[in-house]
C-alpha cells in the first residue's frame, strides 16, 4: 500500500513557499515526514507589454484559463475587474479557490488537476464543439506547459497565451541544507526551475533518491549531474507517489 511504503520516509518539498504545505500535509497523511525547503520563488511578469497583450486578449475572450493559483492572482494584478461575460476555467480546486478570492468569479473546474485535464474537459463539459468564433485566453507561467492550449487548438478555438509569471530558482546560500545530516532519502522536484534552487539551497549524498514531476523535469536534473530515480507518468501529486513505490 502506498501509505505503508511511505511511511518513515523523509521526503524533501521544493516547490513555492507558498504551495509547499499542501503536498508536506498529503505525504504526512501517506506516512511520510515531510521537510519543506522552498528551492524556487514566483514572481509576476508585471509590466507595460504583458498588461496590454493581457487587457486586449481578454476584451474579446469567451474564455479565460488559469493553469494555477499563482496565475489567478497575477491576472487579478496585472488586468483588475474580467469582462462581465467572460467565463473562467481553473485547474483544480486550489486554483479555483484563487480564482474566487483574486477574481471574484467561480470557475468550470478541471478536476483532472493538470493542464492536459483543462483542455479536455473543457471541450467535452462546457462546450460540445469548438471553432475559430471561441476565443480563449490562457494565463500561465513563463515556460509552462501547453498542453491545454493544444488541446483547445486542435479542436478549433482561437487560443492566445499570455505568461503572467514565472518562477526563479532559489539563490545560493552560504549555508546549504545538509541532506545526509538531515536524513533525507527522498527529493520531489516539480520544474526544471527547481532543480537549480536545489543546487543552490543544499547538498546531498549520491544515494539520494530524486522523484520529477515530468520528462521537462528529469532533463533539467540529468543535465545538473543529477540521478533521476523516478518520474511522474501524470504531472501530479498522485502521480509523483507512484514514482516513489
Amino acid at each position: 500500500m502506498i501509505a505503508a511504503s511511505l511511511s518513515g520516509r523523509r521526503v524533501l518539498v521544493t516547490r513555492a513557499l507558498e504551495d509547499s504545505s499542501v503536498w508536506a500535509e498529503r505525504l504526512a497523511a501517506l506516512g511520510a515526514e515531510p521537510v519543506i525547503l522552498p528551492c524556487i520563488r514566483t514572481e509576476t511578469l508585471d509590466d507595460a507589454e504583458t498588461r496590454s497583450r493581457l487587457a486586449a486578449a481578454l476584451r474579446d475572450a469567451d474564455w479565460l484559463c488559469v493553469m494555477s493559483a499563482r496565475g489567478a492572482e497575477a491576472v487579478a494584478l496585472l488586468a483588475g475587474p474580467l469582462p462581465a461575460a467572460i467565463r473562467v476555467a481553473a485547474v483544480g480546486d486550489s486554483t479555483a479557490a484563487a480564482v474566487r478570492t483574486s477574481l471574484g468569479l467561480t470557475p468550470f473546474v478541471a478536476r483532472g488537476g493538470t493542464s492536459r485535464a483543462l483542455g479536455e474537459e473543457l471541450l467535452a463539459e462546457a462546450f460540445s464543439s469548438a471553432s475559430a468564433s471561441t476565443r480563449i485566453v490562457v494565463a500561465a507561467a513563463e515556460g509552462g506547459r501547453t498542453d491545454a492550449e493544444d488541446a483547445l487548438e486542435r479542436a478549433g478555438a482561437l487560443v492566445t497565451r499570455i505568461d503572467v509569471y514565472r518562477t526563479v530558482p532559489a539563490s545560493p546560500t552560504s549555508v546549504p541544507m545538509d541532506l545526509a545530516v538531515e536524513g533525507i532519502g527522498d527529493v520531489l522536484l516539480a520544474s526544471p526551475s527547481a532543480v537549480r534552487g536545489l543546487l543552490n539551497q543544499a547538498s546531498f549524498p549520491s544515494g539520494a533518491r530524486i522523484f520529477t514531476i515530468g520528462p521537462t523535469t528529469s532533463a533539467a536534473a540529468t543535465a545538473a549531474g543529477l540521478s533521476v530515480s523516478g518520474e511522474a507518468i501524470h504531472p501530479d501529486f498522485e502521480s509523483l507517489v507512484e514514482a516513489m513505490q
